[in-house]
This record gives structure tokens, sequence and C-alpha cells, in this order.
């Protein structure tokens, strides 16, 4: 279920077809399983953050925003539109 108030467009490395992250799940299942860069603070950040999220101590769009910086951490590309 999307709860994300805007999606996120991510472009992981190798891949020519934006991925379409409207939320906190598709957002730590994509950190989990297909992250380039799997350590350091803004990875372990965002993955906090989702959990806080899942025991109702964060909103959504907060966990999206330290996403955001896991992506800008690991050189991966985004957009909030779908040129990512």
């Amino acid at each position: 279920m999307p709860d994300w108030t805007i999606p996120l467009h991510i472009r992981l490395p190798g891949q020519e077809i934006p991925i379409i992250v409207r939320g906190t799940g598709h957002a730590a299942v994509l950190l989990a399983e297909k992250w380039p860069v799997t350590h350091g603070l803004a990875f372990e950040h965002a993955l906090a953050c989702f959990a806080a999220v899942l025991e109702g101590q964060l909103l959504p769009d907060e966990a999206r925003e330290a996403f955001i910086e896991a992506a800008d951490d690991a050189g991966v590309r985004w957009s909030s539109n779908d040129e990512a």
C-alpha cells in the first residue's frame, strides 16, 4: 500500500527503466535486496526510519527523505517525476 505523498522514480545501476517507489515497504525491500551500497550512515539511517514508520514513531514522508539521502549517498539517480 502506498504511503508516500509523492512517489520516487529510482534508477538503480544497470537498469534502463526507473522503478517507481510509492512507499516505505517497497523502499525497504529495495535497500535490502537490490541496493548497490549496503553500508554507511545514510543506508543505516534509512533502514532505521523504515522501522520507525512501522512502529508508528515516524511519518512515512520523513522516511522518504531518509531514502533520498541513501540514494544520494549510493549514487543512485532519483526524481519525483518520471525522469530518474
